[in-house]
């Protein structure tokens, strides 16, 4: 099958977990990993806006990846992580219930997303990556960060 987002230039994937799901995005998409949970709310914002931290001086909007897929949020916990990635308008941090890994990936193992992965719809995933013993939905950054 082909897969028509992500393509054989895809050479490393971040990895992080959101709720039971196993996410991943193409490290030329991430700057840092971020672990301090100093969120700030803003008011008015929509729901899957968690708030904004302050990133070097930088404010940055933080995004809740799991009210953004449809899954139940969780309260602010140690072990989560917010992936700041570099999106179309600059950059946009992604709250993660953890940060799994970095592996370098074969082109080959990527496929094309199903309709849904875990009840979320696949119109969030560019692509598949099967590695041996799991899977990991890669994400369509412009189309979570779409309103």
């Amino acid at each position: 099958m082909d897969v028509q987002s992500p393509g054989p230039d895809i050479e490393e994937l971040v990895l992080f977990t959101v709720g039971n799901l196993l996410c991943g995005l193409d490290i030329r998409q991430v700057q840092e990993i971020g672990s301090r949970l100093e969120i700030t709310a803003v008011h008015h914002a929509p729901p899957y806006v968690r708030g904004v931290i302050n990133l070097r001086g930088q404010l940055l909007t933080v995004i809740d990846l799991r009210r953004k897929l449809g899954l139940p949020p969780l309260d602010l916990e140690d072990g989560m992580r917010i992936v700041v990635t570099r999106g179309p308008q600059g950059l946009l941090g992604l709250l993660a219930d953890s940060v799994a890994d970095i592996v370098d990936i074969d082109s080959e193992r990527l496929e094309s997303p199903p309709g849904h992965i875990e009840e979320i719809p696949g119109v969030f995933f560019t692509a598949i990556y099967k590695m041996a013993d799991r899977l990991a939905a890669v994400l369509d950054l412009p189309q979570v960060l779409a309103k």
